[in-house]
């Protein structure tokens, strides 16, 4: 791991922001998206970290989502930054979402139609977002059905974000980059994840400690190799 990386990480001011993305990033990718939970040791380590930092897990899932895996420990940037929810908090959409949310609901009254016509395909509506995960579809298919949910996005306004075997519908003019930098107003901070959503994060926030996990092209200023060795700048910053 860059040494100068880990230097940087550990001379975090007391008190400041570390934004950090959830699947890819804190916990391994998986298949199954609703079988992602923590381990013992990951939370542990965040919990030690939290007595110092202000945490927050910057994530693209929804906050029931999120806070079954979580509960309500750390702060929560959702929906790829459309909700910011702090600890003891109530949710809050940081933008008005009630039309994408009826949107979302209405293409996904009708999901019925896409697993016929895709068969191993799942979806999720995030109530501001809606999710079409591919890993159960060879190439083909996985082609087709991007095309067909580019056409929802330019009929819904909402924006389109092609991920790691998922395709998603977005609220449009967000994203964590944007939020984040608002959270932080300045403020040092580490910003981490592992896919192109949070690319964002890393554009929008040049000055902070910013950390790609994994391979890829990135506009980060560290890179690990993958969520074990990120788990290790983690446990060195805990044990400052």
């Amino acid at each position: 791991m860059d040494t100068d990386l880990i230097r940087l990480a550990k001379q975090l001011p007391h008190g400041s922001p570390v934004f950090l993305d959830y699947d890819g990033t804190l916990v391994p990718l998986s298949t199954d998206p609703e079988t992602t939970f923590p381990d013992d040791e990951i939370i542990s380590v965040m919990d030690r970290l939290s007595a110092e930092y202000q945490i927050y897990v910057a994530t693209g899932r929804s906050i029931p989502e999120i806070t079954r895996f979580l509960d309500s420990r750390y702060n929560f940037i959702a929906l790829h930054g459309a909700i910011l929810k702090l600890r003891g908090g109530s949710p809050e959409y940081v933008t008005d979402a009630r039309e994408f949310i009826r949107k979302c609901d209405e293409i996904y009254a009708g999901r019925e139609d896409f697993f016929r016509r895709y068969p191993g395909l799942k979806m999720t509506n995030k109530q501001g977002g809606l999710v079409f995960i591919m890993w159960g579809l060879d190439n083909r298919a996985m082609s087709s059905l991007v095309s067909e949910v580019s056409v929802l996005a330019s009929q819904t306004g909402m924006e389109l974000y092609k991920g790691k075997r998922i395709v998603e519908l977005r609220i449009p003019g967000i994203n964590k980059g944007i939020t984040i930098k608002r959270v932080r107003n300045g403020a040092p901070a580490l910003i981490a994840g592992d896919d192109a959503t949070d690319e964002d994060s890393f554009v929008d926030n040049p000055d902070a400690i910013t950390v790609k996990v994994g391979p890829g092209e990135t506009a980060a200023r560290f890179r690990v190799r993958d969520v074990g060795e990120f788990r290790e700048l983690l446990r060195a910053m805990s044990e400052s």
